[in-house]
């Protein structure tokens, strides 16, 4: 059950993303990006870069499918046959997404990751832990970690932050992560080129947590 402030907080992120996303003119707008084609790809590539094999991917926080088709390409042409889902919060977005992909339309879901519960496990799941309270988040990796990955699955765990020099940095988690004892494998970054701090961090984190 959520507290009155954790609704309050899930229906205001709706709210933001909904009014955003579905303001954009582009499909990549339409995503929560607003720079060019080539900047897309090479900051959010290195979430390519954590998959190592064939197999099924969920998009927690999946807008309009575009990471999911981008994700799709991109390890296909490593050899890696991926088949995408998406789960997001927001029907309005789940809507867009299953009128883009009508390919893909049983395979988009409306939901909360956490509280939902997936009707099957998956290879790949890629979040980012901004979609729930500081207060929970720990909570919120174990859960995905218990509850959506196939044996030996990689959690995908994402930040993103501004181009801008004044803009909000991407909140690096290692530290964090390590503090609540689970076990991260692999990290890849994607620098600003022109001021080289880091625009899109991203950290698999594998198997169980090692709390006590």
């Amino acid at each position: 059950m959520l507290t009155p402030a954790e609704r309050d907080y899930f229906d205001q992120e709706r709210a933001r993303h909904e009014a955003g996303y579905l303001a954009g003119k582009t499909a990549q707008q339409q995503s929560g990006f607003g720079l060019c084609s080539s900047a897309w790809e090479r900051l959010r590539r290195p979430i390519v870069e954590h998959i190592h094999k064939g197999g099924t991917f969920l998009d927690i926080g999946c807008a309009n499918g575009w990471l999911m088709e981008s994700v799709v390409d991109w390890a296909g042409e490593w050899g890696f046959s991926i088949e995408a889902f998406g789960l997001d919060i927001s029907e309005e977005l789940v809507n867009l997404a299953r009128q883009r992909l009508p390919r893909w339309r049983d395979r988009f879901f409306v939901g909360n990751a956490l509280l939902w519960e997936p009707p099957v496990c998956f290879d790949f799941v890629r979040v980012e832990w901004v979609y729930v309270p500081a207060a929970l988040r720990c909570e919120f990796v174990e859960r995905l970690l218990d509850r959506f990955l196939v044996p030996g699955g990689k959690l995908i765990l994402c930040s993103y932050g501004s181009s801008r020099v004044e803009g909000e940095r991407a909140q690096l988690l290692l530290e964090q992560l390590k503090t609540w004892g689970f076990q991260t494998t692999q990290v890849e970054d994607a620098l600003c080129p022109e001021h080289g701090f880091v625009i899109t961090h991203t950290v698999t984190v594998e198997g169980r947590s090692l709390r006590k």
